[in-house]
């Protein structure tokens, strides 16, 4: 009974051991990013990212992820965005789960939701189309692993429109 006990005990802590993802978000190589743009029109933000100007970097590794028919290893994915105006959060988006393999890729502004969060705090009235109000906002990006235990660090951005 003793054996038993003591197998049981073992074959969890290899359990809780198993499957884990470690990594990070970065944007401008730094998990900290104050970022500015012409005018004050969060379509301008996009295509500062689309020109490449700014840079979202995933990067993750995995230990025990289960091959899949494949052989490679694969983890889904669920990233959030949360943006906050002056200290108060104004918008939350997340997406549906989606699968990747280990390693450092570069994300596509449309990964994260933050743009049309920010484009649509005005009216969208034809002369305010995009236009973000004055303020200072933080925007969290996050990754967060789905039946795995392991952490991706999330990053921040920092706008100032005057």
């Amino acid at each position: 009974m003793k054996k038993i006990i003591i197998l049981t005990i073992v074959f969890f802590t290899i359990q809780t051991q198993a499957q884990l993802v470690q990594g990070e978000l970065k944007i401008d190589e730094n998990s900290k990013a104050e970022l500015s743009f012409k005018g004050n029109k969060a379509v301008n933000l996009y295509a500062d990212f689309r020109e490449n100007k700014h840079k979202i970097n995933f990067v993750f590794t995995s230990t025990d992820i289960p091959l899949n028919s494949d052989k490679k290893e694969v983890v889904q994915f669920v990233f959030s965005t949360t943006v906050f105006k002056n200290g108060k959060n104004i918008g939350t988006m997340k997406r549906s789960p989606m699968p990747f393999f280990p390693g450092d890729m570069l994300m596509p502004i449309e990964t994260f939701d933050f743009i049309s969060i920010l484009s649509n705090l005005q009216t969208n009235a034809e002369d305010k189309i995009s236009e973000i109000p004055a303020g200072s906002y933080e925007i969290i990006i996050e990754a967060k692993p789905i039946g795995t235990k392991g952490n991706i660090s999330s990053a921040r951005l920092f706008l100032k429109i005057n």
